[in-house]
């Protein structure tokens, strides 16, 4: 009878250690204080520790969305027409600080000199998921980038095809959990893991790894296995954050408030229909403005749009639904308005780079 009170006793403080544990995790509004904790790491694996439960694309779900019917069927009947612009690669390398949209997740950010590469993905994801737009420019045909940066293991961000082609040359920085995967895909690679709020510093240019919304897989058997994030790029008195992919969470607020205020905000805005299957982990465009608004950002540059056709909302819905922020510091006239819908290979240029008067114009 002893014995099995004891059981009994041990089996009442594992339910009430676990459930107190996940109750004041889910409470804590602070991220970076849940990153120093590592509550983010569950054996194996990694977790959304703000989340009370997560809720990845598991079969059950996907097939439930792939079987619904999709409200935006008659209007995905009519495929719109992306115009592509091939960035002058030669002004560009002459010009100040600057961000190319080279469509999807992939962005040329250029910063103190330095080249950096986002999430690189070059031709089509696989036979089913075909680009709409092509890539901008042969990518021979970019200068060699000093660094590039992976958000997340998902196909349409971690392209095996594409890093080849980069090769061993940059410096590949990602989270936890992607060390293995390089040395399968690309020995010799230089490789720097980090872990939430963790910082790296190459050539003059200091990356910070951020917590975001969302989750990782590449096969069926590794959900969430390795860390996802996104990215803040500090160059001098320049700060970029790229967003990689997420939903709207507490996190936005959280680095305005410790980073602001931010010259670009590089944000998705697109793969979010049907919000009950997508809005766990993807923003909608109404969502991305807020999102900007919180990061205290000058710019925002939307992306991950009118490349590949994910989910059921229509390719060319996105930037026509994106508000345009208002009551942000503005450059001299010349310069475009706060909210720049680049299309691919455009750069968020016009002469000069319209990053070079952000921090001349803006108000103290």
């Amino acid at each position: 009878m002893n014995r099995l009170r004891k059981i009994l006793l041990l089996l009442a403080g594992a339910i009430f250690f676990s459930f107190f544990w996940q109750t004041s995790h889910a409470e804590t509004k602070d991220l970076e204080s849940l990153a120093r904790a590592k509550a983010h790491h569950k054996n194996p694996g990694f977790i959304n520790p703000w989340l009370p439960e997560e809720n990845p694309a598991g079969l059950l779900r996907l097939l439930k969305w792939r079987f619904s019917t999709n409200l935006f069927k008659e209007e995905k009947k009519t495929r719109p027409v992306f115009q592509t612009f091939k960035p002058d690669v030669k002004k560009i390398l002459g010009g100040g600080d600057s961000v190319t949209y080279l469509g999807h997740g992939t962005l040329w950010i250029r910063l103190l000199g330095v080249n950096i590469l986002t999430d690189p993905i070059f031709e089509d994801i696989t036979f089913f998921f075909r680009r709409f737009a092509p890539f901008p420019l042969p990518p021979e045909e970019l200068p060699p980038m000093q660094v590039v940066l992976i958000s997340h293991s998902h196909l349409d961000h971690l392209d095996t095809d594409s890093i080849r082609r980069l090769g061993s040359t940059p410096l590949y920085l990602v989270p936890l959990g992607y060390r293995d995967w390089f040395k399968d895909v690309l020995p010799g690679a230089k490789i720097v893991e980090l872990d939430w709020f963790e910082t790296h510093t190459h050539e003059g240019v200091t990356y910070r790894l951020l917590p975001t919304q969302h989750w990782s897989k590449r096969t069926p058997f590794d959900t969430n296995r390795r860390l996802w994030g996104s990215w803040l790029i500090e160059a001098g008195n320049r700060k970029v954050y790229y967003a990689g992919d997420s939903s709207y969470f507490l996190g936005f607020a959280e680095y305005g408030e410790k980073f602001g205020p931010i010259d670009a905000a590089l944000l998705p805005i697109a793969a979010y229909e049907p919000r009950w299957f997508m809005s766990a982990y993807h923003m909608n465009p109404d969502e991305a403005v807020r999102a900007f608004q919180d990061l205290r950002a000058d710019y925002f540059i939307p992306q991950q749009w009118g490349v590949f056709d994910l989910t059921d909302e229509p390719m060319d819905a996105p930037p026509g639904t994106t508000g345009r922020p208002q009551e942000k510091p503005a450059c001299p006239r010349s310069a475009p308005p706060s909210s720049i819908t680049a299309k691919p290979g455009a750069s968020p240029r016009a002469g000069d780079s319209h990053l070079s008067c952000l921090r001349s114009s803006r108000k103290k």
